[in-house]
């Protein structure tokens, strides 16, 4: 057997496995952030997921229909890192410097955990859910009490910014992966640093335990992703690489056969842990992919890139899953019209539907209902807690006030706003969302 069929045999994509070529569109996606997706979760059933972006927020999807149900917005600036624990409770970490715990049932946040000088970019929990442990350009990594939400200790030694941070399956130790070139290994319990390996010339972007409680995966500014044996601090094998590109994302499949990375160059690399070689490629992102996550078992992944969206891949079929249409959007068949601007209007939409829908009667989303938007003030829906940013302007919601929103972005136009940083730059496509709204806000 030749050895793409020998790796393709190994995900079951020999006879099914498709690469969409470069830019092409792709329609299995989590649509709803205005930023990079900088963090991705998912529940070990599949059911939820989690999401962090560039925009401040933190979304939680009901993911086998691939739609929205919270949208947690506390951070004051970029959300680099979440995950989800027990008891229907997430953690997230930011670029304001602080963690914050919510429930996301009641889509509140419990918890705001501060200590670190600067931004936090890792974060990792514990197998048991109550511990978490954070990374951050400060040069430290923090272990936090996720049940009595408070600080436990804080590790120093990296010379810079740390990246990554992973707990050993055991829960025992921690992994720290940093720009200084090292990957340290510290003791749990009480700080002590067990371990320091060099990466060479370059820094580590990120770093991941397999469940041998003895080996690591780690990627690299260089684009290279390596195996390690923690025990003997030697590096086992360079898996390979992305060709003229920088790897940010890894993640590991729960029974550690497979790794799965991602970066710059826009696709997501699979490798073959047991080989050693790679596996596959994954090809649909639109711009550099910043987090990865496997679930049901390994079978599927999710990766969250620049191009705003995630997206949900089948790696048994090597195709991305899902629907291509955002509950929020009024079904195209019920419009009284053949406009054939409304199609294009209702797929713009699709990102804004995340926070807003347009029927009357609707419940609230994270952002007030859009019926009615045309001629109406800013901050005038009533019982909606609106930024002062909108309750103290004189804007006016029309189809070039709304536009001119888009063009130039919620920052800009009215700053201070908490609305999602999210911007549509194309005129042809701002010019279809106003026909698709003033059509289905009436």
């Amino acid at each position: 057997m030749n050895f793409w069929a020998k790796s393709c045999a190994l995900l079951g994509l020999a006879a099914a496995f498709s690469i969409v070529s470069p830019g092409s569109p792709a329609w299995a996606e989590l649509l709803g952030h205005g930023g990079f997706v900088k963090g991705v979760a998912v529940a070990p059933d599949g059911k939820r997921a989690l999401t962090g972006s560039f925009d401040y927020t933190v979304i939680l999807w009901d993911l086998p229909e691939q739609r929205a149900l919270q949208v947690l917005d506390a951070h004051q600036a970029s959300v680099n890192a979440v995950a989800l624990l027990p008891n229907e409770r997430a953690v997230s970490a930011s670029d304001d410097g602080t963690l914050r715990v919510w429930d996301t049932a009641a889509g509140r946040e419990v918890a705001v955990l501060e200590g670190h000088e600067g931004k936090v970019q890792g974060l990792a929990v514990s197998a048991d859910g109550t511990r978490a442990a954070s990374a951050g350009w400060d040069g430290s990594v923090r272990l936090w009490d996720l049940q009595a939400l408070e600080p436990l200790g804080v590790f120093e030694g990296h010379r810079s910014t740390v990246n990554a941070v992973a707990f050993s399956p055991s829960g025992e130790q921690l992994l720290s992966a940093g720009f200084d070139l090292t990957l340290r290994i510290w003791r749990v319990s009480d700080g002590t640093q067990l371990g320091e390996l060099s990466g060479g010339a370059v820094g580590f972007t990120s770093a991941v335990w397999l469940p041998d409680e003895r080996h690591a995966v780690t990627t690299q500014v260089d684009g290279s992703v390596r195996l390690w044996d923690l025990e003997t601090g030697t590096e086992v094998a360079q898996l390979g690489e992305h060709p003229e590109a920088s790897a940010f994302a890894l993640a590991v499949s729960p029974d550690g056969r497979l790794a799965a990375s991602a970066g710059t160059d826009r696709v997501v690399r699979l490798w073959d842990l047991e080989t050693r070689q790679p596996a596959a490629v994954l090809d649909g992102h639109l711009a550099p992919i910043w987090s990865l996550a496997f679930f049901d078992d390994g079978k599927k992944l999710i990766s969250g890139g620049a191009d705003e969206v995630a997206r949900v891949w089948d790696l048994e079929q090597g195709t991305e899953i899902g629907v291509s249409v955002a509950s929020g959007a009024r079904p195209l068949s019920d419009l009284a019209t053949a406009d054939p601007s409304l199609e294009r209007g209702a797929e713009v939409f699709r990102k804004c539907s995340v926070c807003h829908d347009v029927q009357p009667g609707a419940s609230r989303r994270a952002g007030p209902t859009l019926h009615g938007v045309f001629g109406r003030p800013a901050g005038a829906v009533a019982d909606y807690n609106y930024s002062p940013a909108l309750t103290d302007t004189e804007i006016v919601w029309n189809a070039e006030t709304i536009s001119q929103l888009f063009d130039e972005g919620p920052d800009i136009m009215t700053p201070g706003t908490k609305m999602p940083i999210q911007r549509i730059p194309n005129a042809e496509d701002r010019a279809a969302l106003m026909r698709y709204l003033e059509v289905v806000t009436e």
